[in-house]
């Protein structure tokens, strides 16, 4: 092997260890938690409520954590409150573009909560979204807010 073939290798390698591919392992997957505090009392809360009927937990997912966040800043910087974008995207579109891999996902947003626990009750007062939480089909999920719109994206890979 030459030596510019084992530069190109090690280059390789360390992208590989900087951003591997994405694995949705449900076996010790790593995955950083919300820091936002609103959201972590969401997923908390919806957790709990999850157990409480025999549902297993949602994993954190920071994939569609971070399409819950874009899809609320979206909604804040153009104005608008829909699952479509101006754009005309829906959910799963959106979903695709980011090569986050699923086969089964849903997206609730609420606007208006200031809290997760407002967010949480909003979104269990409506039959839809209560679903789309409560569902033991998905497993893992993200929430992203930004101002007073909260994105839930929900996904089994």
């Amino acid at each position: 092997m030459g030596l510019m073939h084992m530069k190109r290798l090690s280059i390789l390698v360390l992208l590989f260890l900087i951003f591997p591919s994405s694995s949705y392992s449900d076996e010790n997957p790593v995955i950083p938690a919300p820091t936002d505090r609103g959201v972590q009392e969401f997923v908390r809360l919806v957790n709990a409520k999850r157990r409480s009927i025999g549902c297993p937990e949602l994993k954190w997912d920071s994939k569609a954590a971070a399409i819950a966040l874009d899809h609320s800043a979206d909604m804040v910087s153009r104005n608008f409150f829909a699952h479509i974008n101006p754009d005309g995207k829906d959910p799963f579109e959106r979903m695709r573009e980011s090569r986050l891999v699923f086969s089964a996902a849903a997206e609730n947003i609420t606007l208006g909560p200031k809290t997760g626990q407002e967010a949480y009750n909003t979104w269990l007062r409506s039959p839809g979204h209560r679903k789309n939480m409560l569902d033991s089909r998905f497993t893992r999920h993200g929430v992203g807010r930004v101002g007073d719109r909260w994105t839930h994206v929900l996904i089994r890979p």
